[in-house]
C-alpha cells in the first residue's frame, strides 16, 4: 500500500491543511492549528525599567492591549486583534547600535520568531534574556505556551504585563523567568480599578520571581501608593515595588515621589523610585 501526503499551508493563515491520500481510495484531508503570533517590533537594547535596569534584553513587543492608559507611552502597538495588527513588524537585523531594521511580515510563527531573536543574541558567557513586551503579551498567551518551552532553553524570559490577566499567567506556569507586573493606579491611569484583579495575578505567578511597578502622574494620590504597598503585603511584604515618576512633562516632583516611599516602606520591605533611563539615554 502507498501513502501520499501533501502539506498546505494557508498564507497568512495559522491553519495547515494535510492531505493523505491512500492508494485507489477517496483522500482524508486533517486540519491542524499553528500558533502565529503578531508583533510590533522586536530589537535589543537596554532594559530602561525597574530593578533590572542596564541589562542587555531582547524586546519582542507583541501587538495588542486591552487597556487604554493615558500615560501609554507605546500607543502604536495598542489595537487588539487580528484585523488592528500591522501587516508588517520593524524587526532589527542583528546586535549593535547601528545595526539596520527590516519590515517581517505579520503574523510570526514560533519558528521564525526564535530565528529572528538568535541575529540579535550577542556571543558569549552571559544568558540572554528576552523582554515580552507590548501591548499586553499575555493577550496571545496560547502562542507564548507553545513558543516559550523553546525560547527558555536558550534565554532567560522575562515578562512585562499589566497584571490583570491570571488565567493566562498560570497557563504559561514554569516559563517564565522573571515578571514584571504593573499595578494600574486609578488615580494615574484614568481607568476604573484593577485592585481584583491584581490581587488574583499575584497569586498566579508561580515561582518566576515578581516585582510591581507603578507609574506616578502629578495626579497620583497617597491612597492609591498606600493601596498598592497592603496588597504587596497581603501576598509577600518582600516583593520589590518599583514607583517610576511618568515621562515627559508634567512630571511628579521630587517631594511626591519621596513621600510616596516613605509611606509605603511603612508597610513593606522594598521600595524604589526608578525613572524610565532609557528615556534620558534616548535608546529605544
Amino acid at each position: 500500500m502507498y501513502i501520499i501526503v501533501m502539506l498546505v499551508i494557508f498564507f497568512n493563515s495559522p491553519v495547515i491543511m494535510i492531505r493523505v491520500t491512500l492508494v485507489n481510495q477517496a483522500p482524508l484531508l486533517y486540519y491542524c492549528f499553528m500558533k502565529l503570533c503578531r508583533l510590533n517590533e522586536l530589537f535589543a537594547s537596554i532594559q530602561g525599567e525597574g530593578p533590572w535596569v542596564g541589562a542587555r534584553h531582547i524586546f519582542v513587543r507583541f501587538q495588542g492591549c486591552d487597556l487604554q492608559c493615558c500615560f501609554c507611552d507605546t500607543p502604536a502597538s495598542k489595537p487588539a486583534g487580528d484585523a488592528a495588527a500591522p501587516e508588517f513588524c520593524k524587526v532589527q537585523s542583528s546586535s549593535g547600535s547601528s545595526a539596520a531594521y527590516e519590515q517581517v511580515p505579520n503574523p510570526v510563527s514560533a519558528s521564525r520568531l526564535s530565528e529572528l531573536c538568535a541575529r540579535l543574541v550577542i556571543p558569549g558567557p552571559s544568558r540572554p534574556t528576552i523582554s515580552l513586551t507590548g501591548g499586553e503579551p499575555l493577550l496571545q498567551h496560547e502562542f507564548l505556551a507553545e513558543w516559550l518551552p523553546q525560547a527558555k532553553k536558550r534565554h532567560r524570559i522575562y515578562l512585562e504585563t499589566s497584571g490583570i490577566h491570571d488565567r493566562a499567567m498560570k497557563a504559561l506556569s514554569g516559563l517564565i523567568d522573571v515578571v514584571s507586573m504593573d499595578f494600574k493606579l486609578p488615580s494615574a491611569t484614568g481607568l476604573r480599578p484593577f485592585w481584583e484583579e491584581h490581587r488574583r495575578f499575584l497569586s498566579a505567578f508561580g515561582e518566576a520571581a515578581l516585582f510591581v511597578k507603578a507609574v506616578v502622574t502629578p495626579d497620583t494620590t497617597m491612597e492609591d501608593v498606600l493601596a498598592s504597598a497592603r496588597l504587596i503585603a497581603g501576598r509577600d511584604a518582600s516583593i520589590p515595588l518599583i514607583l517610576q515618576p511618568s515621562s515627559g512633562a508634567p512630571a511628579p516632583d521630587a517631594k511626591m515621589l519621596i513621600d510616596f516611599q516613605d509611606a509605603a516602606l511603612g508597610i513593606i520591605a522594598d521600595v524604589r523610585v526608578i525613572p524610565q533611563t532609557h528615556r534620558i539615554l534616548n535608546v529605544p
